[in-house]
């Protein structure tokens, strides 16, 4: 009788289920209960899906791989850049200011990990907070940005050989710079070869290699004490004047290359899913590396700006340079620099590489992407979706060359830094059947509030007139005033983990930072990401919203919250 009923039951929640409209609004707002990320017995919580990652992460593996993620290209090629034509010495401000912005996102996503520790990142984030479809939008768009990440990096892996062949004064050979097809293709067989090697890592274990990063890592930071100390001997204070050669405007134009050093941090939050104490030790990851990468950023910009005139700073290789251009000689150290960046690359190759195949995870175990990338081997490690990124990565990087990747690289993470802002926002003002209370929904504001500074952002890049600006400034004032004004529901006398400090304010200065900067990127990366949208937009419609995990009868009862 009971096998009876039970079969009766589960045929009406099947029949429910069909009547059900898939295609709808609804199916396209509904957001993943927090409830569904259940306490393990350790108190740490999962997802509940079958096959749990391997919680072996400690706090120093989790900074470890945030320094390996942001200390890359940025200390070793964008500083270069920065200082020799944009700010000069004054590009230490710039760091410092960039600093300051990222760090904001880095509340925000501290907040969100360690209140859902899940391996999706800012696609998990966007899920609860924002719908099924804009944590669709999110995780599509990172994943790109992933794989092109560790293209580039693996792109100026293989060019930084060029670098060591000309401290000796030889041409490098014609397979380490490539065959030039045309504007957009040129074929490197070699550089593939770093995405490789950092798969086979990957696919050992977290452990195995997470005690891999600490090593590079460890070689980074002593790479950059070196110049640091080493080039400090050589500093001639007079190469600090003028500070701001390009005045302030170049230290804001300034921030728009060095920002992007910061960017990186976010994949940090991927391994949520593997930390033994995520609520702990996830924020601490995240802000401690923000910080650490900030000092060695700052001290770099010092020695190097000081031992040599800014408008003679290389923006190929500028640390290494400045031990063989400048009267000094020093092959020795330029050496040691040139071996040191290799090894900061490597890091940042492995990072890079790291978040893709675990949002792949997030998203096939929550149905919205395909099973395969769901399963994990007796290591507990995501194979296939490690295999896939390394042939996608592996093929960009073969036929792109460095500056059309890093062309591509950086709207989808500010989007998705966009995202994690306002979801902070709006999880503070919702109640636990999904309500808010008051006549007019943080989310409406919360679009309003891109909307403008969208416009805002352009008015700026266009150099629209300065009463235009200041007038589109006022409004995205009132709009965080009036967010300001909604009473939040959230009792953090009873939350036992980080909260952004100064929600609302907080989170909206840092919409409006990111989306300044996304209106000051190329449009080729608008684009770049409408095509990949599109694609995607497909690929739900087809697929996920079929596939949904919040479509099964085990969601049935929290229809009303879902929606």
């Amino acid at each position: 009788m009971a096998s009876y009923l039970n079969r009766s039951s589960e045929q009406e929640n099947i029949s429910l289920l069909r009547n059900r409209k898939i295609y709808s609004w609804n199916s396209l707002i509904r957001k993943y209960p927090v409830n569904g990320f259940q306490d393990d017995n350790n108190g740490h919580q999962t997802d509940g899906g079958e096959g749990d990652l391997n919680k072996c992460l400690t706090v120093f593996d989790i900074i470890s791989y945030g320094i390996g993620s942001t200390v890359g290209a940025g200390v070793f090629v964008s500083i270069g850049i920065a200082i020799s034509s944009l700010a000069g010495p004054g590009t230490l401000l710039s760091f410092l200011f960039s600093a300051i912005a990222c760090l904001i996102s880095a509340f925000c996503y501290s907040e969100f990990s360690a209140r859902i520790p899940a391996s999706g990142s800012a696609y998990t984030f966007a899920y609860v907070s924002l719908g099924e479809y804009m944590g669709w939008f999110v995780g599509w768009n990172l994943t790109l940005e992933y794989a092109i990440s560790a293209s580039a990096v693996a792109r100026g892996w293989v060019g930084y050989f060029s670098v060591i062949f000309s401290i000796f004064g030889v041409k490098a050979p014609q397979f380490i710079q490539g065959y030039q097809i045309n504007d957009w293709i040129n074929i490197n067989p070699i550089a593939p070869l770093i995405i490789v090697f950092c798969t086979i890592i990957l696919v050992f274990g977290i452990k195995d290699s997470a005690r891999f990063n600490m090593i590079i890592t460890c070689i980074n930071i002593l790479t950059i004490l070196f110049f640091i100390v080493l080039g400090s001997i050589y500093v001639k204070v007079e190469n600090w004047t003028p500070f701001l050669p390009f005045g302030f405007d170049g230290v804001f134009n300034a921030c728009s290359v060095v920002f992007f050093s910061y960017v990186g941090f976010d994949s940090v939050t991927t391994l949520a899913g593997e930390v033994k104490n995520p609520k702990r030790d996830l924020p601490i990851g995240v802000i401690g590396s923000l910080v650490i990468a900030t000092s060695l950023y700052i001290g770099v910009t010092l020695v190097l700006s000081g031992m040599v005139s800014f408008s003679e700073v290389s923006q190929g290789s500028p640390l290494s340079d400045a031990f063989i251009h400048n009267g000094l000689d020093m092959k020795w150290a330029a050496m040691i620099i040139a071996f040191g960046t290799l090894t900061s690359l490597t890091a940042s190759t492995l990072c890079c590489l790291i978040g893709q195949p675990r949002i792949y995870l997030q998203m096939a175990k929550d149905g919205l992407f395909f099973k395969k990338f769901g399963q994990l081997n007796k290591k507990q490690v995501p194979v296939f979706g490690i295999l896939f990124t390394c042939g996608f990565a592996s093929l960009l990087a073969i036929i792109l060359d460095l500056d059309n990747l890093t062309n591509m690289i950086s709207i989808g993470t500010l989007l998705a830094f966009n995202c994690v802002c306002a979801g902070v926002v709006v999880m503070r003002f919702r109640n636990e059947d999904g309500s808010e209370n008051g006549p007019i929904s943080s989310t409406r504001v919360l679009f309003d509030l891109f909307v403008v500074a969208c416009v805002f952002g352009a008015a700026s890049y266009n150099g629209w007139k300065i009463w235009v600006q200041i007038s589109l400034a006022v409004v995205l004032l009132v709009l965080i005033v009036l967010l300001c004004f909604k009473k939040q529901t959230l009792d953090k006398s009873k939350c036992n983990y980080f909260l952004c400090p100064l929600v609302p304010v907080l989170p909206c200065l840092g919409i409006i930072i990111n989306t300044y900067f996304i209106m000051h990127l190329d449009s080729a990366s608008f684009i770049r990401m409408a095509i990949w949208t599109v694609v995607g937009t497909i690929v739900y419609f087809a697929y996920s919203i079929r596939n949904s995990k919040l479509n099964n009868e085990d969601n049935c009862d929290n229809v009303n919250y879902i929606n």
